[in-house]
């Protein structure tokens, strides 16, 4: 090979990796978006659920079947935040506190909320690119 060509393949592998990296890079953006998507809907959420606790008590007036769905629906959400963050996190190669749940860099010894040792035989389970572009366009194309 001569020194051009070497430039050249060089050059094509670092455009690779660099692509990789970008589309990563997206990908996460799009799993936040989501995520602050679900987390706005759900602050809505909680504030009619407030509303209508308060018009029940105030006017004696029944309001269990809207309750009823209004917790459904915050709980749908909240089960639906919690599995885009642990892709997120897995992702970013976090480890979860098995005591308060909280997402820690891997390779911490305590957690940094409440201080638990971590387990150090963490799965190294993690998604690839296609399983992240693919969940994050499923998300973002779903009504929240």
């Amino acid at each position: 090979m001569s020194i051009m060509e070497d430039v050249l393949l060089n050059a094509k592998s670092a455009v690779d990796t660099v692509g990789k990296k970008a589309g990563n890079v997206f990908d996460k953006s799009k799993l936040r978006l989501a995520s602050l998507d679900i987390r706005t809907e759900l602050s809505k959420k909680y504030r009619i659920l407030g509303r209508v606790c308060y018009e029940a008590q105030t006017t004696g007036k029944n309001y269990d079947k809207n309750i009823e769905k209004l917790v459904a629906a915050i709980t749908e959400l909240n089960s639906e935040l919690a599995r885009i963050n642990e892709m997120i996190a897995k992702s970013e190669k976090k480890v979860k506190c098995t005591s308060c749940g909280t997402y820690n860099t891997r390779g911490a010894v305590f957690c940094s909320k409440c201080g638990t040792k971590l387990e150090q035989n963490v799965s190294e389970e993690e998604y690839s690119e296609e399983e992240l572009l693919g969940f994050a366009e499923e998300i973002m194309d779903e009504d929240v």
